[in-house]
């Protein structure tokens, strides 16, 4: 309840240029005014409608429950999943038209593409700063993602399918229906709740419009409901189940480890305890053993995945681009920024209170119905437990993990739904030591506020969400691979920023781990940053005795120091400068090109042909400018060459001729 009403984010401020902490509390803060108005507008209307129509949500509550217990629980469970699946390809067809929204799921394509190919990794470019994107990396066995491997696996399955766009559609499905399967078995006393429950879940906005998507949640959120399923029908049966447990566990932590270890541990625990009580210890041992059995394959798999691509066996490669600040623990995160109990807790404020909302977009969050459950009812019914632990316990372990936001509960999602249906049913029924015409006023209450706030989200949550998701023209302009002048494959130089070509240098050529170029690039001037990016690349690349390098400020620490200023330019870009200090003429150039604006490579690069995965589409490369991009030229002989770019102020971009760009932009001035 705390979390869903008390601006616990404001106990902290956020450090200087932190752009993503700041947007997480300005969208808390947006979000608890909703709540708190909203909340109150339909706390009100309920208790009128229950004063003018009091008996009309026990009508529909019994209609709806006859209704949703009618079909056989296996026919029930595949319309659940084909409602779920058909309602997430609307949103990967038509609200993101085919393409991917985070950098997360463009980085996890290319990798499953190359896997997909029958190889853990890319072929290492050349010039490999002209393809690395966010969360890709050189490895020794080539281009990769820092992703576990069973979703790139599954992005790799569908690749080879022909049908990647539909992995996250295919994934809910089969999550949606497996909770419905499982539900009913956990909540026995409950089941139309828990009918319901399948049901919202697999209409949920927050999971839809994830599952438009290809992020790894869905991989591991599938995985979570066959372990979950699997591990009831190893209660009520033979252990044999607990090998799918085993396999499902190990698919979820090989896609996301701390939820997997997490809800993988939990989800069986939870459902055997009961029966090692009634049974001995050696129908859990059985169980137990069996799981481990189950699992073992996939243990070996990720340490041998591990060992390949990132040197050892346990090492993640998170760790491996990021870090060790990548990992679970107070201390500072892979940008510099502070996280400690304070952070834990105010970032956890933010996420919960915008999970209570996002879960079926309704303005009364559905953690402060879960929270009304635990403070007011009169009893749980039974199994209620095991989604207490399945809805809890990845908030306690995300607690202790520097990265929020509220897909990280996306796991979750179905017993927080479950919660929030049971808190509805017991809130209906009223205590039963209440006077007869107060019970039944409360209980119509509770009632009407459910159906209100399902119809607000209906009618104003769920489009408001669609049309805040949709792309701009702008936008869409920038992310979608534009139409070639000529038949034919083509390399396309796609003009980005400066600071993205430094970065970009420092990492492909330089050998800088991703967390290092990220506090350079903000404690130092852009113009120092790019000449000892040169002088690097010199050292590391060509073995030139290039002298010492340039003094530069690599403290891994929040801010920039003293003295060096952020500034916008006319084209959008942002660079660092030190005070007055005057440019040289080849900083001057590199902002020169930049003058008209700059396009973003990744939502481009996945799109098309990729170095060793060719087959007759464009291929999109980093513009580096002249001198460099003829060596990549140089390697693609038969491929025409043209720049990606807006050429004008104000303008959007457009393919031009390769040799007319490279006059416009790079030419002296």
């Amino acid at each position: 309840m705390a979390f869903a009403f008390l601006p616990i984010y404001r106990l902290i401020r956020v450090e200087e240029d932190a752009p993503v902490r700041e947007a997480s509390l300005a969208m808390a803060e947006l979000t608890m005014q909703l709540t708190w108005w909203g909340t109150l507008t339909v706390v009100l209307i309920a208790v009128l409608l229950a004063r003018l129509l009091p008996d009309v949500p026990e009508r529909i509550g019994r209609r709806l429950g006859a209704w949703l217990e009618r079909p056989r629980l296996p026919m029930f469970a595949t319309g659940t999943g084909l409602v779920a699946l058909g309602s997430a390809v609307v949103v990967w067809h038509l609200l993101y038209q085919g393409l991917y929204t985070s950098g997360d799921e463009m980085a996890s394509i290319i990798h499953g593409r190359y896997m997909a190919r029958g190889g853990l990794a890319g072929p290492i470019p050349t010039l490999p700063e002209g393809w690395l994107i966010p969360n890709t990396l050189m490895v020794d066995q080539g281009w990769v993602s820092h992703y576990p491997p069973s979703h790139i696996a599954a992005m790799a399955a569908f690749t080879l399918l022909g049908v990647p766009g539909l992995l996250g559609p295919v994934m809910i499905g089969v999550t949606a229906a497996l909770v419905a399967l499982t539900l009913p078995r956990i909540l026995p006393t409950c089941p139309g709740a828990a009918r319901a429950a399948a049901l919202l879940t697999a209409v949920s906005p927050l999971l839809l419009f994830l599952a438009g998507g290809a992020l790894s949640h869905l991989t591991a959120g599938a995985a979570i409901a066959v372990a979950a399923y699997a591990a009831v029908r190893a209660r009520d049966g033979s252990a044999r189940w607990a090998l799918a447990v085993g396999a499902a566990i190990g698919v979820a932590v090989s896609a996301r480890p701390l939820t997997g270890l997490l809800l993988g541990s939990a989800l069986p625990l939870a459902l055997w305890w009961p029966g090692v009580r009634a049974r001995g210890l050696g129908w859990g041992l059985r169980r137990a053993a069996t799981t481990v059995a189950g699992g073992m394959p996939f243990a070996v798999a990720l340490g041998w995945y591990h060992e390949r691509l990132f040197g050892a066996p346990t090492r993640w490669g998170y760790l491996a681009a990021f870090g060790d600040n990548h990992g679970l623990g107070f201390h500072p995160d892979p940008w510099g920024y502070a996280y400690g109990p304070v952070e834990a807790l105010v970032f956890t404020s933010t996420d919960l209170i915008a999970l209570g909302v996002q879960l079926l977009e309704t303005p009364l969050p559905v953690t402060a119905a879960v929270g009304c459950l635990l403070l007011v009812g009169s009893r749980l019914p039974r199994g209620a437990g095991v989604l207490l632990a399945w809805a809890f316990l990845p908030i306690v372990g995300n607690a202790l993990y520097w990265f929020h936001a509220p897909r990280m509960y996306f796991e979750a999602a179905p017993a927080w739904i479950a919660l929030g249906v049971l808190a509805v049913v017991e809130g209906a029924r009223a205590p039963s030591e209440a006077p007869a015409p107060w019970r039944r006023a409360a209980g119509s209450a509770v009632g009407w506020a459910a159906i209100v706030a399902l119809g607000w989200a209906v009618v104003g949550g769920i489009p408001s969400r669609w049309s805040n998701a949709a792309w701009t023209e702008e936008t869409l302009d920038r992310v979608t691979g534009p139409d070639m002048p000529d038949p034919g494959p083509a390399l396309v130089f796609v003009h980005g920023f400066w600071t993205e070509r430094v970065s970009a240098t420092l990492q492909g050529a330089g050998g800088m781990r991703q967390d290092s170029v990220t506090a350079a690039m903000r404690r130092n001037a852009t113009c120092e940053l790019h000449a000892y990016a040169r002088l690097r690349e010199a050292r590391v690349r060509h073995g030139r005795d290039v002298g010492p390098l340039p003094g530069l400020d690599f403290a891994f620490s929040a801010g920039a120091p003293r003295g060096i200023e952020r500034r916008t330019l006319p084209g959008g870009g942002t660079i660092r400068v030190r005070g007055d200090v005057t440019l040289g003429p080849d900083c001057l150039r590199e902002l020169h090109a930049d003058r008209f604006g700059a396009v973003a490579l990744a939502p481009l690069v996945w799109q098309g042909d990729l170095p060793g995965d060719e087959d007759g589409r464009s291929m999109f490369v980093r513009d580096l400018g002249p001198e460099k991009n003829e060596q990549i030229r140089a390697a693609f002989p038969e491929r025409r060459s043209y720049v990606y770019g807006p050429f004008a102020e104000g303008s959007p971009p457009r393919v031009v001729p390769y040799d007319e760009a490279m006059e416009i932009l790079w030419a002296p001035r």
